[in-house]
């Protein structure tokens, strides 16, 4: 009996030896976040410039919800610049030209974020998700940043942003594969609440310039902050 009941005993202590076992190898083949974002800016390695065309469908909910569809271009110059120039101003399309200019790009998180792999994540998972908090204050105040970067592409697929003022920024992506190399947003969906307003769009990308010249100009009107 008693050397029925130490097998017993045994077997019990080998199962949960090969579970924390498998648990650990589970753990240790996560990758690193600053794998992650390696392989993020290796996707993007040669890319100095882009342009691309996007139209928005808006719903802006201030007191009394308003629709709108408007139109901007989108301007990224490696490493450090990127923006979102409105064809025209209506108030409904101010808010949109400060998402890009205030977050950074991707060759700039690593400077500007302490990032991590953010916890209870599973070896093998779809996507990875990475959390930033800016190193110095953020000037258009951003708190955080969680960023989905997708397991097989490394490219960027959700980002979330968190304000100091309480306001939130979500924005999904779906991505295409541009000039035969590089996963861009083709469509990108757009919640932004704030204590004052909430805005839902859909932006529509049209037909994106690689590498090509940027005028000056764009840059000399980047916005700042993110209006209330």
């Amino acid at each position: 009996m008693i050397g029925k009941k130490l097998a017993v005993l045994g077997a019990l202590l080998l199962a949960v030896t090969v579970s924390l076992a498998g648990a650990s190898q589970a753990t240790s083949s996560l990758p690193t976040a600053q794998s992650i974002v390696a392989h993020l800016l290796e996707g993007r390695h040669g890319l100095q410039s882009f342009s691309v065309p996007i139209g928005f469908d808006v719903v802006v909910h201030k007191g009394i919800g308003v629709s709108a569809h408007v139109n901007g271009t989108r301007y990224f110059q490696s490493p450090d610049k990127e923006v979102l120039v409105m064809n025209s101003m209506p108030a409904i399309a101010k808010r949109f030209s400060y998402i890009y200019s205030g977050a950074g790009t991707p060759e700039t998180w690593p400077s500007m974020y302490d990032i991590t792999l953010m916890t209870g994540q599973a070896a093998g998972s779809s996507s990875y998700a990475l959390r930033g908090v800016p190193k110095t204050k953020s000037p258009v105040g951003i708190a955080a940043v969680i960023l989905d970067v997708d397991s097989t592409t490394f490219a960027p697929i959700a980002a979330h942003l968190s304000y100091e003022n309480g306001g939130t920024i979500a924005l999904q992506f779906q991505n295409a594969l541009v000039g035969g190399k590089y996963q861009l947003p083709s469509t990108e969906t757009i919640d932004i609440a704030f204590p004052e307003y909430r805005v839902h769009a859909v932006a529509h990308y049209g037909t994106y310039s690689v590498n090509g010249a940027i005028p000056d100009s764009v840059w000399q009107t980047t916005p700042q902050s993110l209006p209330t």
